[in-house]
């Protein structure tokens, strides 16, 4: 075998084996259900679920006691309600978003976030 086909299968065996670990860390965007379903099988595998805040449910933040805890509550595309536990500080203007992806997983009681990410209103929409 001469040295350059040697480099090209090393060279194909590396890209083959960065892909696979690419792939094992790929989450899916799914509703709180189908993210409870997937805790059972998989207790810390993380997931996207694209929800509204719900703003008639308490927002509890208080950073004189604990800057690093924040709970809301948030409906999925379903409409289905769940609480939500993110470890870190308040995001800003979260109240005025129109839509959240939230990435975590779900614990026996709630949703723990791990990132939020928000959807700001766009000013170029008609009202």
């Amino acid at each position: 075998m001469k040295p350059v086909h040697i480099v090209i299968l090393v060279v194909l065996s590396i890209g083959i084996g960065i892909a696979v670990s690419f792939y094992g860390d790929t989450s899916q965007y799914v509703c709180f259900k189908q993210a409870d379903s997937i805790a059972k099988e998989h207790p810390q595998r993380k997931v996207h679920v694209v929800s509204v805040l719900n703003n008639s449910m308490p927002m509890v933040y208080e950073p004189q006691k604990d800057p690093n805890y924040f709970e809301f509550y948030a409906n999925d595309t379903t409409g289905y309600l769940k609480k939500i536990v993110y470890r870190n500080a308040k995001p800003q203007d979260l109240e005025k978003t129109d839509k959240v992806v939230l990435i975590g997983y779900t614990t026996s009681d709630h949703f723990e976030a791990v990132e939020i990410l928000k959807k700001c209103p766009s000013k170029y929409e008609k009202k």
